[in-house]
């Protein structure tokens, strides 16, 4: 089944309900382009799945604001392979929880780069 994701303008990624973000498949996911992305609220990123953010590419992942990054629930940022973890910029690392950071897996800190933890 082809998801309907492309076809979604951005200007109309905001409105979304929360119930619409956390039903998303691994399919919808992977087709958000970065602007998509972008445009999620605070709210929205707070209910993405861990299967969600597992099918994410690099340049999907360095789209999130780093309020929305902050906002994703800890146990959905173990989605995160390490390769993944990697992606994440300095500014999301440094945006991020302390909880966030104490939830990441040994495997996850190992993908994050020195760079990132200054």
């Amino acid at each position: 089944m082809a998801t309907v994701i492309p076809f979604i303008p951005v200007s109309q990624i905001p409105g979304l309900s929360t119930t619409t973000i956390r039903d998303f498949t691994t399919e919808d996911w992977a087709a958000f382009s970065t602007d998509q992305l972008i445009a999620l609220t605070t709210t929205q990123a707070a209910v993405i799945t861990s299967s969600g953010l597992s099918v994410l590419s690099s340049d999907q992942i360095r789209a999130f604001q780093t309020e929305d990054m902050r906002a994703i629930a800890t146990n959905s940022l173990r989605g995160f392979s390490s390769d993944q973890i990697g992606s994440i910029t300095t500014d999301q690392i440094q945006g991020m929880s302390s909880g966030q950071i104490a939830a990441l897996t040994s495997s996850q800190v190992r993908g994050l780069n020195a760079a990132d933890m200054v």
